[in-house]
C-alpha cells in the first residue's frame, strides 16, 4: 500500500502525485493542511522532520523529498517507466531532477511575497512571529523573514527570476530536439516541473516564459493536456484559491515582468 501525506496545493506534492496519476498506481492520501500549520504537528514531524509536504510511506517505509519519491516510485513499479533506458540518458535526466530544489526554492519565494505575505501581515504580530518561527529550517525560516519584510524588493525575489531564466533557457534549447526535455518521451524530467509551472501561472506571472520562449510555452501546454494533468493538480485547487492567488498576483505582475527584464538584459 501506498500512502501519500501530501496538501492541495503544494507543488512538491503536486510532483508525487504527477508520477503516481502518470504510472495508474493506487494510494490512499492524507492530507496536510499547510495553511493551518499541519506540517509542524509532532506526529508529523516525527515522520518528516523537516515539517514539508510530501511524505510517502510504502510497506512501512518512509520516504520524504519529493524527486527522491519520484525516482524511488519508478524503481519500485517499473511498468509505464518515467526514466529512460541507460546509464548515460538516466544521468542526463538527473540533470534536470536535480534542479528541481533550486526551482522550488525560487517557487516558494515568488509564493510567499506574492501570497503568504500579504494574508500574513494581517495578522498580529504575534501570530506572524509564531507562523514563522515554527519552520523548522533555520535557512527557510531566514528567508521567511527577510521576504515578509522586503517583499517583492528582496534579493530573494531577484535570485529566483535568475533561477527561472537559467532554467527557460536550457529548456527552450532542449526542446529544440523534441515535444519533451528528454526528447521523444515524457519523463519524470518533465512531470516534476508541471506544477511549478502551474503555480507560476496561478500567481499570474506566467508571462516571463510566455512573452519569451516559444517552446517553453507549446510544452507546457502539451504537458497541462496530459491526463495526469488535471487528476494530480488541477483538481486539488478550488476556485476560491485561484481567485485570491489572481487578485494578489495581478498587481505584482508589472514588478515581477520589470524585473525579471532587467535580469534578462544583465545575463
Amino acid at each position: 500500500m501506498l500512502t501519500l501525506y501530501h496538501g492541495d496545493t503544494a507543488v512538491c506534492a503536486a510532483k508525487v502525485r504527477v508520477t503516481l496519476a502518470e504510472k495508474g498506481l493506487p494510494w490512499e492520501g492524507k492530507r496536510i493542511d499547510l495553511k493551518r500549520g499541519d506540517q509542524f504537528d509532532p506526529e508529523y514531524l516525527r515522520l518528516n522532520p523537516n515539517g514539508v509536504v510530501p511524505t510517502l510511506i510504502h510497506d512501512g517505509n518512509v520516504l520524504t523529498e519529493s524527486t527522491v519519491i519520484n525516482e524511488y516510485l519508478d524503481e519500485a513499479f517499473p511498468d509505464k517507466p518515467l526514466r529512460p533506458e541507460g546509464a548515460y540518458l538516466r544521468a542526463k535526466l538527473r540533470l534536470w531532477t536535480k534542479r528541481e530544489d533550486s526551482v522550488h526554492y525560487a517557487i516558494n519565494t515568488m509564493t510567499t511575497a506574492i501570497i503568504f505575505r500579504p494574508e500574513l501581515l494581517k495578522k498580529t504580530p504575534a501570530e506572524q512571529s509564531a507562523r514563522i518561527d515554527g519552520i523548522p529550517d533555520p535557512s527557510r525560516r531566514a528567508k521567511f523573514h527577510e521576504l515578509m519584510a522586503t517583499g517583492l524588493d528582496s534579493k530573494s525575489i531577484t535570485d529566483a527570476l535568475v533561477t527561472f531564466l537559467r532554467l527557460f533557457r536550457d529548456m527552450e534549447k532542449a526542446l529544440a530536439a523534441g515535444p519533451w526535455l528528454m526528447g521523444t518521451q515524457f519523463t519524470l524530467a518533465d512531470s516534476g516541473l508541471m506544477s511549478f509551472f502551474y503555480r507560476m501561472e496561478m500567481l499570474q506571472i506566467s508571462g516571463i516564459w510566455k512573452e519569451n520562449f516559444p517552446r517553453v510555452t507549446e510544452w507546457f501546454e502539451r504537458a497541462r493536456a496530459r491526463p495526469s494533468f488535471q487528476e494530480a493538480i488541477e483538481r486539488y485547487i478550488p476556485a476560491p484559491v485561484h481567485d485570491s492567488y489572481r487578485s494578489a498576483g495581478e498587481p505584482a505582475w508589472p514588478i515581477v515582468r520589470e524585473k525579471f527584464a532587467k535580469v534578462s538584459a544583465e545575463l
